[in-house]
């Protein structure tokens, strides 16, 4: 970089090398932000290791140094957790079910009125409207069969 200044002459010159300098400080950024990232991630990933391991060994000491009073804690803990696991996949196999009736009843009910509009529409066909009506009750049915069977339980 050169700096020349004549002030008799009325003159100033300025020369610098800016591409290469900052280009150096490109690089050296680039290299920094690597080396951080990866020191970082390393780290990180160590603490998990560690982590992980320490927690094994507490569950070892814990399981050694259990008594008998513990254990039946431990067990009822775990047939409790079970007993949970087990309720939640009913509930969603009920939820499935009465997804799936409520899309056929709604296909159902959708041809059944399109069947008694049909139907009522015309004279000639009267036994299509009979036969939505049709629908419909079995729609009827297949729902209340359902209250009587939580009613008994």
């Amino acid at each position: 970089m050169k700096f020349n200044l004549d002030i008799k002459n009325k003159k100033a010159e300025f020369q610098a090398d800016v591409e290469n300098i900052v280009e150096k400080g490109m690089e050296q950024h680039e290299k920094d932000w690597k080396d951080k990232f990866n020191t970082k991630h390393n780290a990180k990933k160590e603490i998990l290791e560690i982590k992980h391991k320490q927690k094994l060994e507490i569950e070892e000491t814990n399981r050694e140094k259990r008594n008998w009073f513990d254990r039946i804690q431990e067990n009822k803990r775990k047939q409790k957790e079970l007993e949970i696991e087990e309720q939640r996949r009913i509930e969603k196999e009920k939820n499935k079910k009465i997804r799936n009736k409520s899309i056929i009843s709604t296909i159902i009910g959708t041809i059944a009125l399109i069947l008694i509009i049909v139907g009522f529409s015309s004279e000639d066909n009267a036994s299509m409207a009979l036969g939505g009506i049709a629908l419909l009750w079995i729609l009827i049915f297949m729902w209340a069969d359902n209250n009587d069977k939580k009613k008994k339980k």
